[in-house]
């Protein structure tokens, strides 16, 4: 320890726990300040650290608490009760939380690092901490590296202009004002992180304000990035409608049923959804209503299909066909349900004017069928359907050519042994059809015995039609569209001439007019199509999209009794799988407890505002092993617009300001004295017209 250290010595450590560390000041220092060689230095605050020499580096503790000894004597004047301290002893208790060490080419610069494995000995000196000492702590030097464009001919010297900055400030220090918060820009945007906090503690400024501090960055703009936001309370279109002042930084902003001319209608083609998605829109359940469902997608796709699938569509008609045909239900509604499948799916073979012969017992080939007397008419497949005196008059001429069988004995149309084609993702159909498709697959399956399953599926049969009838699922409807141009469009890329060239670096996706129902699908699919988007990229990796789950214990949730959790899995591969593609989760919710353990337990560095649940403290201190008990406490009481930084990203657990988000999003406290205290009879169309203008 050299002479300049000796002098900033406040006291020594008297006891030494596994945890903590206690330290007795000198006797001389009654107001916990010390004068140094540069300024009056104040070391007993809370949260402030104090080092320990230990060989040739210093322990970095943080004061935990400050305390003094009993008295054991009387007060000098019991009349005046006057406290005399003159006798006392005073007490730091420090947490160690990192060392610093110095850089060998330059011993007056420190390099900060988290966590100690080494312990001082008992009475060991304990100084107050420097200013270099907490550049290093804060991360103030090597913010910026040049960019060299010519690196073959700047090789000793480079003068170039260009920067790349490798830290960014996120708000400023509670207890060091004067020192700015940084984030090491790899480390928290390479790593999935959360934004934690009570409603109304500032969590969508926090993540509008980083998001706008990256975009203002002067010089080098990250044209680069690519931000997408679920966006579930319609905030951050306002929050981002000033960063198109940087020309090199474009937001497309989507919105479900919008009518601003700068938002694009938000669209999701239903047959873009896989079968696990298409479970969780229609709430089937896995044992009985998600085969039916399965094998009705895979009939709405091969009767959409270009292929030559006639065999399989002629053997699925004449099937069903037969089945109701031979049930027990009265002619007429025989009759319309053979109708209505024929008009929607149809083969050359098996359709309303296919005409046909009939070979009766006799061998007699007819081509005409007796309705009545003197009534006649040609064989084809509607006029054997005719219902004469509550009969169908051409029964068995239409079940004799559904089950005709070639010369070898085998049937023309049933096929043995088949299998119900399956269903892949991205197979066009017409939504139109999926109810019709529902009652075929039914049907299929009324033919092999199961003569309860339209009972069991009833709950899918209604789902289907309210899907079908309600305009909030219109976004899903869209029958045309390209799954390329799609991915493309949602990771801001745009294909020319066979090139994918980056077009915008913020997508919102603003699902704010629509249920938890429909966000929990749109969350799902978009975040799957993204996840594979990402993996398609060569070379891997090379491409990061972070994804911001606004509000994401809404579809993200954490519920093991939940009958639809396999679509929401997506969300735990991309915890656990997501990094390695360069897809990355930035997760913002007020019920941590409610949160998938895994995608949060994934998160490497957490900013956390106001909690006060003892339910969401507990949980977040599960996941986070590393926390202390004394970061824990400081939870309930961080005010507005603050919040505490921890993990990977910083070098140590900091409380601090967060810088202020201009503009801010549309998440502000209601003005209820404003609001309330108004004349009798006032006109919301007024409240309406002052909040565009003030917009």
């Amino acid at each position: 320890m050299n002479r300049e250290d000796k002098q900033r010595v406040i006291g020594k450590v008297v006891a030494i726990n596994s945890d903590r560390f206690t330290v007795e000041l000198l006797s001389g220092i009654d107001n916990f300040n010390i004068s140094g060689f540069d300024d009056i230095h104040y070391f007993a605050q809370l949260n402030s650290y104090v080092v320990l020499p230990y060989q040739n580096y210093f322990i970095v503790s943080e004061v935990s608490g400050v305390r003094e000894k009993e008295l054991n004597v009387p007060f000098s004047n019991p009349k005046e009760q006057i406290l005399s301290k003159s006798t006392t002893g005073k007490y730091l208790e420090i947490l160690p939380i990192g060392t610093l060490k110095p850089v060998d080419e330059n011993p007056d610069y420190y390099k900060f690092e988290f966590g100690v494995s080494v312990y001082p000995a008992l009475y060991t000196d304990v100084l107050y901490i420097k200013e270099k000492e907490l550049d290093a702590i804060f991360n103030v030097k090597e913010q910026i590296e040049i960019v060299c464009e010519k690196p073959s001919e700047h090789k000793e010297k480079c003068d170039c202009e260009k920067r790349r900055y490798k830290t960014l400030s996120i708000g400023t220090s509670t207890i060091f004002p004067d020192y700015e918060v940084k984030i090491d820009i790899d480390k928290f945007f390479a790593g999935h992180s959360a934004v934690l906090g009570n409603t109304g503690s500032g969590k969508s400024c926090t993540i509008s304000s980083i998001l706008q501090s990256i975009y203002k960055l002067s010089n080098h703009s990250a044209v680069g990035s690519t931000f997408i936001v679920f966006d579930v309370n319609g905030e951050y279109k306002q929050a981002f409608s000033e960063i198109s002042e940087n020309t090199d930084i474009e937001v497309q902003n989507f919105c479900i049923g919008s009518s601003d001319e700068d938002v694009k209608e938000f669209t999701l083609p239903h047959w873009f959804l896989t079968i696990d998605e298409w479970a969780l829109l229609l709430q089937a359940t896995e044992k009985t209503q998600l085969p039916i469902l399965r094998n009705a997608l895979g009939l709405a796709a091969i009767f959409n299909a270009e292929d030559d699938v006639r065999d399989l569509k002629n053997h699925i008609l004449a099937t069903c066909i037969s089945e109701i045909l031979r049930d027990e239900t009265s002619s007429p509604s025989k009759k319309d349900r053979i109708t209505s499948i024929l008009q929607k799916f149809n083969t050359e073979e098996i359709n309303l004017s296919k005409e046909f012969s009939f070979v009766d017992d006799e061998g007699k080939t007819h081509t005409r069928i007796q309705i009545d007397r003197g009534y006649v008419l040609d064989i084809n497949v509607r006029n054997c359907l005719t219902v004469h005196f509550g009969e169908i008059k051409g029964i068995l001429q239409l079940i004799s050519y559904l089950e005709q069988k070639n010369k070898d004995g085998s049937s023309v149309f049933i096929i043995d042994n088949f299998q119900m084609p399956s269903y892949e993702k991205y197979q066009k159909f017409d939504f139109k059809i999926i109810e019709d498709a529902l009652d075929l697959a039914l049907l299929y399956e009324e033919a092999h015995g199961n003569r309860h399953i339209r009972d069991y599926c009833s709950s899918l049969v209604t789902r289907v039609k309210s899907i079908k009838d309600r305009p909030d699922f219109n976004f899903l409807k869209k029958n045309d569209g390209n799954i390329s141009d799609y991915k493309n469009s949602l990771i801001g890329l745009n294909e020319v001439k066979s090139q994918k060239l980056k077009s915008s670096q913020i997508t919102i996706i603003d699902i704010s007019a629509v249920e938890d129902e429909i966000v929990e699908v749109i969350s799902c699919v978009i975040s799957r199509i993204i996840y594979e988007s990402v993996k398609e990229i060569r070379p891997r990796n090379s491409y990061p999209v972070n994804l911001i789950l606004e509000e994401a214990h809404r579809y993200i949730s954490h519920n093991p009794m939940g009958t639809f959790l396999k679509a929401n899995k997506i969300f735990d591969s991309i915890a656990k799988e997501g990094r390695k593609f360069g897809l990355l989760l930035l997760v913002s919710s007020q019920r941590p407890s409610e949160l998938s353990k895994t995608v949060l337990s994934q998160c490497s560095n957490f900013i956390v505002h106001r909690i006060q649940n003892p339910e969401d403290l507990s949980h977040i201190r599960q996941i986070t092993p590393h926390i202390s008990e004394t970061i824990l406490r400081r939870m309930p009481s961080i005010p507005t617009q603050h919040a505490l930084i921890f993990g990977h990203s910083v070098n140590l657990p900091t409380t601090f300001k967060v810088h202020e988000a201009k503009p801010l999003p549309k998440s502000d406290n209601n003005r209820i004295s404003e609001n309330w205290f108004r004349q009798k009879s006032f006109s919301l169309t007024e409240n309406v017209e002052t909040s565009d203008e003030e917009e």
